[in-house]
């Protein structure tokens, strides 16, 4: 009996400390599990933080790009804004060539209408006036030839008369001749008186 309850102690004694063994054992299983767990969750921690970091630096790397971008986009705008403003600068200075060179043309148009009335009304005036002048040419022309003709008739008549005075004088001649021929004052005096 006390040999028995000492077996039966040393028994349970044998039994507890497998146990504390086991459960030693079961426990450091559980510890390396949990390490390992915990290894891998660092592991995994780790892993995803190195690639958010890298994610944000590709972010921030394209960030850096896109205001890269942005300020050339913005040069580049502010430099055809600039390009535009000139341009309208010279559209409105264009507009106020227009309207002076429109001005100016109106003005040539109006003083080139104004000459052609002007050369029109000259060119008839002087075309009725050469009528004028032709009709008073004419008419002088027509003066002229009536005094032509008249001057001709007369001269024919004066011909007639100077054919006849030189025939009379010839035949004054000729009696004068043949009176003197004869000597015959007498008869003379009676051929004079004949004629």
């Amino acid at each position: 009996s006390a040999e028995k309850r000492k077996a039966m102690l040393d028994e349970l004694a044998m039994e507890t400390l497998q146990e504390k063994s086991q459960h030693k054992e079961e426990l450091g299983a559980v510890r390396l599990r949990h390490e390992k767990e915990v290894l891998g969750v660092r592991a995994r921690y780790e892993r995803e933080l190195r690639e958010l970091h890298e994610d944000k630096k590709r972010q921030e790397e394209e960030l850096r790009g896109q205001i890269r971008e942005e300020k050339a986009r913005t040069r580049e705008l502010e430099t055809l804004q600039q390009t535009v403003e000139e341009l309208q600068a010279q559209v409105h200075s264009m507009d106020g060539a227009k309207g002076w060179f429109e001005r100016r043309l109106k003005e040539a148009e109006e003083s080139l209408q104004q000459q052609q009335q002007e050369q029109e009304e000259a060119l008839k005036q002087c075309r009725e006036q050469h009528a004028a002048e032709l009709k008073g040419k004419e008419e002088e022309l027509q003066d002229v030839r009536d005094q032509l003709e008249q001057a001709q008739e007369e001269r024919d008549c004066h011909l007639k008369t100077i054919s006849s005075l030189k025939q009379e004088v010839k035949d004054t001649v000729d009696g004068q001749r043949i009176l003197e021929k004869k000597g015959s004052a007498a008869a003379l005096r009676s051929w004079f008186s004949q004629r």
